[in-house]
């Protein structure tokens, strides 16, 4: 749900030129605390959210974002850098024009940096699965409260694209229709983050950050 399917010409100058410069930024501090040997790894995952995003899963165009577990596994600074990458790959297959690129990346680097955070305040409390779904759905609640308030934004905006200058839409339907899915995809995002934890703590316990894994069951 964490991401914005506006084509070029919706948003206003200001907002995604200034929010492209500040991911540039923020992508400048994070190549500073880049480990070189864990590129092939940001690669893979990187592969598999854009495969996530790619992909809408049933008649509304809802996809995973898988932002939270690879926030986690990969920290905050190279969840963002991943973020970038597949934002700007989907933004040249279609979803959503080049223009929201810069947008997209705080979007869903605000949830990749979010779960990472909160993933290390819990894991040492709780077993892999629950801290990594509370991880990602805190990071959900986060990115979508910034997704609405762009889309908001975008909607007051009097940059319309000419099929919608003559009419356009109501903020009432619209934020009806956007806290719908995002509970539903608040729902996904963190079921599918509880079964990664518990997958990855049986097959590959390394992968995840130092967690107290004695009270996952088999």
């Amino acid at each position: 749900m964490s991401h914005l399917h506006l084509p070029d010409g919706v948003l206003p100058p200001w907002i995604w030129i200034g929010a492209l410069l500040l991911v540039l930024g923020i992508l400048a501090l994070a190549g500073r605390a880049i480990d070189s040997r864990r590129v092939a790894y940001q690669g893979a995952l990187a592969a598999m959210m854009l495969a996530a995003m790619a992909v809408p899963l049933g008649p509304v165009d809802f996809h995973l974002s898988l932002a939270g577990p690879v926030g986690v596994l990969l920290g905050a600074a190279a969840g963002f850098q991943v973020v970038f990458v597949v934002s700007l790959i989907l933004a040249f297959i279609g979803h959503g024009g080049l223009t929201a690129v810069g947008l997209n990346t705080l979007v869903l680097g605000l949830a990749a940096a979010t779960a990472s955070v909160v993933y290390g305040a819990l894991a040492r409390r709780l077993a892999p699965a629950p801290a990594l779904a509370l991880a990602t759905a805190t990071g959900q609640i986060l990115s979508g409260l910034l997704w609405f308030g762009v889309v908001t934004l975008a909607l007051r905006a009097p940059v319309f694209p000419a099929s919608l200058a003559a009419h356009p839409p109501r903020l009432e339907v619209v934020s009806a229709v956007v806290i719908a899915l995002w509970i539903l995809g608040l729902l996904i995002e963190t079921v599918v983050a509880y079964g990664v934890a518990r997958f990855l703590a049986r097959v590959h316990p390394a992968l995840l950050p130092a967690t107290r894994l004695s009270g996952e069951s088999a």
